[in-house]
């Protein structure tokens, strides 16, 4: 029983870590190319980025 409950362990934690790297190299990839910004932040700075191009007039 306790093989059993020491593979569980290790291969969830194991799971959580590849999708964490995973997730994290995507994050830097879109981060890099300049990739759509989520719905929230582009809600928070769109009125920020509109006054700057209005000021840039």
């Amino acid at each position: 029983m306790d093989g059993a409950l020491g593979f569980l362990t290790f291969g969830t934690l194991g799971f959580v870590a590849a999708f964490a790297y995973l997730s994290a190299r995507a994050t830097e990839k879109r981060r890099r190319e300049g990739g759509p910004k989520s719905a929230l932040a582009r809600g928070k700075y769109a009125k920020i980025e509109e006054e700057a191009a209005a000021r840039r007039v």
